[in-house]
């Protein structure tokens, strides 16, 4: 993960609260930051919904800017040791109600790591190109 410039560490439990992380860090950025922002609130919203419903919860969130505030990186914590997985091929209809989220995450960030936590749970790191 590319070293903070500008970094937002305040509790995050919520994918709310995750949305509004990432909006003051993006409102430091001169110029037009819409698409990332979009796309941003996306990814943190299903990694902190997949943390409550799968992971046993946020135990950590992380948003920051790089030096030249031209990457976003995002990093959400849980309980959880298990990996997410895209749904089977059979479980990807039409039809099918949730199941999608890991798939817009790995589609929008720019690069994806999940790397195990000392004690117990996971950590998912995101980056998305601000510019």
């Amino acid at each position: 993960m590319p070293e903070p410039s500008t970094r937002f560490d305040l509790p995050v439990t919520t994918a709310g609260q995750a949305r509004s992380a990432i909006t003051t860090l993006l409102d430091r950025v001169p110029g037009d930051t819409r698409a990332v922002r979009v796309d941003a609130h996306l990814v943190a919203t299903e990694l902190v919904t997949n943390a409550l419903r799968h992971g046993g919860g946020v135990t950590g969130f992380r948003t920051w800017l790089t030096a030249d505030a031209t990457v976003l990186c995002i990093e959400v914590q849980d309980a959880a040791d298990r990996r997410p997985q895209e749904p089977a091929p059979e479980d990807r209809g039409p039809d099918r109600l949730g199941g999608r989220g890991w798939t817009i995450v790995l589609s929008l960030a720019a690069t994806c790591v999940v790397r195990p936590l000392p004690a117990r749970g996971k950590c998912i790191a995101v980056t998305l190109p601000v510019r």
